[in-house]
């Protein structure tokens, strides 16, 4: 069972205006994508982040993401970089790949670089999980930026 995100709202801080956000999504499945990311921009606006200050890279698909990502970390001008795709399991061996080594270079890039790297790439095993976890109330789009401010968040107080 997932959970209903609608609940435990991010609550608005001034602490948040200054933050430089980048978004990173991919274009496959973009439909899908691209939900997370609105519901991402939205819960971060309502959170505090200037809107100016929320900035999106697109890409093909979730196996370009690490590299873009590594590419923003290096800039050292964001704060955060929350990451969307879709994997669907098909018939091949594809899905474990893609998923494994996207989640296994997004991890390597957030402890060389110090930043927070959210990882909402979906992996599911049909289109109906990915579009239930894209969509309404448990869209992880909403979570991404509420795990994106907390670690940000608790990053400062260290």
């Amino acid at each position: 069972m997932i959970k209903d995100l609608s609940k435990n709202p991010i609550k608005y801080s001034k602490n948040n205006q200054n933050l430089k956000i980048a978004i990173v999504r991919a274009n496959y499945h973009q439909d899908l994508t691209k939900s997370l990311e609105d519901a991402c921009r939205n819960q971060l606006i309502k959170s505090g982040v200037k809107m100016s200050n929320i900035t999106t890279f697109e890409v093909p698909g979730s196996w370009e993401i690490p590299l873009v990502t590594k590419r923003l970390a290096a800039k050292n001008i964001y704060d955060g970089i929350a990451t969307f795709g879709i994997i669907i399991k098909g018939e091949t061996y594809h899905f474990e790949v893609l998923a494994n080594q996207s989640a296994k270079a997004l991890m390597k890039i957030a402890l060389e670089f110090d930043i927070p790297i959210i990882f909402e790439i979906l992996t599911t095993y049909n289109l109906a999980q990915a579009k239930k976890r894209s969509a309404g109330k448990y869209n992880k789009g909403i979570e991404a930026a509420k795990s994106l401010l907390e670690t940000i968040n608790t990053l400062t107080k260290l």
